[in-house]
């Protein structure tokens, strides 16, 4: 996949996930749910490639 669609799909899961966090964070009492959790350590995992597929370009 050449870099350009990698980004595109990097910046569109970014997205998804940062949406999901949103609605879901307005559903639950404690924003230290497992699931807003394990979502904003997916986000900075999709963040952190995303800088690394930037570096590289």
């Amino acid at each position: 996949m050449d870099m350009s669609k990698q980004m595109l799909v990097l910046v569109k899961e970014i997205d998804a996930i940062r949406i999901t966090m949103y609605e879901f964070s307005k559903k639950v009492d404690n924003l230290s749910d497992p699931l807003l959790v394990q979502l904003s350590q997916l986000l900075d995992e999709k963040l952190n490639t995303y800088n690394e597929v930037c570096s590289a370009a």
